[in-house]
């Protein structure tokens, strides 16, 4: 009986203690967060965004941190402000918050300053985390008796983080099997990675999971003879190699020989989704692209989660307290991040940058103009005006005709101008018609720049200088989209844009019973007509005939451009809705020009 009652007290005592290890289950993120704001923004003097990462990481941690990683969050505080900021006061502050949470709290001596030792000093600290004493170097079972002789690559002082270190040795030794032995930056142990036979050579790769954190990371190589007794070395676990984590590494990615370098790994969550820069499925940012850390890149979507893309690049997003801490996006759960509707929307990946499209617009000229069929008004003020009127005349014919009066040419007139009056009021004419290929490329998320190639039709005759109508079109133009690119993400695409190019515009306006003075056989009554004299009565003249004449205003042949429109997405495929706002030169009028085409992007 006696024991049931002990294996009942037992068991209770097991359910109801929780362990250490489950009552602080964010100790592994927070020191992960501490060995970040030390090693990536204070030994790089970035002293207030080392700071908000400590403090953050302090809020974050609650009860579910032990008191020692409270504590050296707290120390790391004083460290950054009196060591970085040289504020003493400060420093004093956070060491008494760190001996308040944990009395055996040590001072990194490594990092504090005599001043900064002084203030951990003043509030009751009393022991600093020294380096460990100088060992003897006395062989052991660990340790080769000998200097060893092996050739190891990679040769290499820095690698980038998340990356995997592909190690090969070579021996001159009778050795049969080789290990390599490495501790990542901040670990305390030593792991054992047995290597392979691979012609010559051993091989083995350190894993991302000895990679993650930028410091430093130490190995060693041992090989052995058939035996089992050490025969050769790299390095020794006294005097290690060691190679530099770091973000941006100024070596080359390490390989096998003659093989390339592997692919970077994806960076792990070690810490609690509401856990500053951590996040799960939860996370208000959306899904992101494939782009890893270096990749060139347009926009932030493009790059893996946890990526920002700066000056052209994914980098990692750094951490954040404010939206104004980030560079780019906005601060989410304490790191910068791109929203959740911008990423989401985004899911398909990166938008296209090129597209090319097929497109019919309309010309809508505005003309006026006074006596607009005089010999002189047709050179000055670029019209062109030619009978219509195939009852009594040859269709097309030029106006005036080139038959005089009896007379010869006098005072400066010229032969056969009509009875004055003649004139177009200000409007809009429904002008020529023409189909464009198009190229548009963006330079950036929300510019481009294209050209757009065409043809037109429905132009008028030769000028009275016997200039032919110029078809062709070419443009070139420069857009800023307001909203997104075409085919990146969602359906109303607007934008803005301007340009200019090559393109000849012609509107033709009919003029109904034109008084033709060039009938009359009197030169008193000719020149009475043409000058408009008072008194006289073109209606009155029974050698004064009328005709229906076409009037064409001839507009170009070149053209500045401005305009809006849109793009209605479908995937990969658009519809493009344009309007032009077109100021022909040097034969000056205004044209609107609508136009409606499908574009394909990719």
């Amino acid at each position: 009986m006696r024991l049931v009652h002990r294996f009942i007290v037992l068991l209770c005592v097991t359910l109801l203690a929780p362990s250490a290890s489950a009552q602080y289950t964010r100790d592994k993120a927070g020191n992960a967060k501490i060995d970040e704001a030390i090693n990536q923004h204070y030994l790089v003097t970035d002293f207030d965004k080392a700071e908000g990462v400590l403090l953050g990481t302090i809020n974050a941690c609650g009860d579910k941190c032990s008191p020692a990683t409270i504590a050296r969050a707290w120390m790391y505080v004083g460290i950054v402000r009196g060591s970085g900021k040289g504020d003493q006061a400060g420093a004093k502050e956070a060491f008494s918050s760190a001996l308040a949470v944990d009395p055996n709290v040590k001072l990194d001596e490594a990092l504090a300053t005599p001043d900064t030792k002084a203030s951990f000093e003043s509030a009751g600290g009393a022991g600093v985390v020294s380096a460990p004493p100088a060992v003897a170097a006395t062989p052991d079972d660990d340790e080769p008796a000998v200097a060893g002789s092996m050739t190891c690559t990679p040769q290499v002082s820095t690698v980038q983080t998340r990356m995997p270190i592909p190690v090969s040795c070579v021996s001159d030794e009778d050795a049969t099997q080789m290990e390599l032995r490495y501790k990542e930056f901040g670990g305390t142990d030593w792991k054992t990675l047995k290597m392979r036979k691979a012609g010559d050579d051993f091989r083995v790769e350190i894993p991302c999971a000895a990679t993650e954190l930028a410091g430093t990371l130490q190995f060693y190589v041992r090989a052995k003879d058939a035996a089992g007794d050490n025969v050769d070395n790299y390095g020794t676990k006294r005097s290690p190699i060691q190679i530099q984590l770091q973000n941006e590494p100024t070596d080359s990615p390490p390989a096998f020989p003659g093989e390339a370098p592997p692919a970077r790994c994806e960076g792990e969550v070690i810490c609690p989704p509401d856990f500053p820069g951590c996040k799960d499925e939860t996370s208000t940012a959306g899904a992101r692209g494939g782009k890893d850390w270096g990749a060139g890149c347009n926009n932030s979507v493009e790059c893996k989660s946890g990526l920002l893309c700066l000056d052209g690049s994914c980098q990692t997003a750094p951490s954040c307290t404010i939206d104004e801490d980030c560079p780019a996006g906005v601060c989410i759960a304490g790191t910068c991040d791109i929203p959740a509707d911008e990423a989401e929307a985004t899911a398909g990946g990166p938008y296209k940058k090129n597209w090319v499209g097929v497109h019919v617009a309309q010309d809508f000229a505005f003309i006026q103009g006074t006596n607009v069929c005089t010999i002189d008004s047709q050179l000055t003020n670029s019209f062109a005006c030619y009978v219509d009127n195939p009852d009594t005349q040859a269709r097309d014919a030029p106006y005036p005709p080139i038959a005089s009066s009896p007379d010869p040419i006098t005072n400066g007139e010229q032969p056969g101008d009509p009875y004055p009056g003649t004139g177009i009021a200000l409007g809009s004419i429904v002008a020529t018609t023409r189909v464009m290929l198009s190229y548009d490329r963006a330079f950036i998320r929300n510019l481009s720049g294209g050209v757009r190639l065409g043809y037109a039709f429905r132009g008028g005759p030769p000028s009275v200088t016997g200039t032919k109508f110029l078809p062709i079109h070419a443009e070139a133009r420069f857009t800023y989209w307001f909203v997104r690119p075409p085919f990146s993400d969602g359906f109303f695409k607007p934008y803005a844009h301007m340009g200019g190019g090559l393109a000849q515009v012609d509107a033709k306006k009919e003029l109904l019973g034109i008084y033709d003075c060039s009938t009359i056989d009197d030169t008193t009554r000719f020149f009475r007509c043409i000058n408009g004299d008072e008194g006289y009565d073109p209606t009155a003249d029974n050698q004064v005939r009328q005709v229906d004449v076409d009037a064409w205003k001839k507009a170009g042949q070149g053209f500045v451009t401005a305009g809006l429109g849109t793009i209605l997405s479908f995937g990969s495929v658009g519809v493009q809705i344009n309007v032009n706002g077109m100021y022909m030169l040097p034969s000056s009028a205004p044209v609107i020009q609508p136009s409606l085409g499908m574009v394909l992007g990719f």
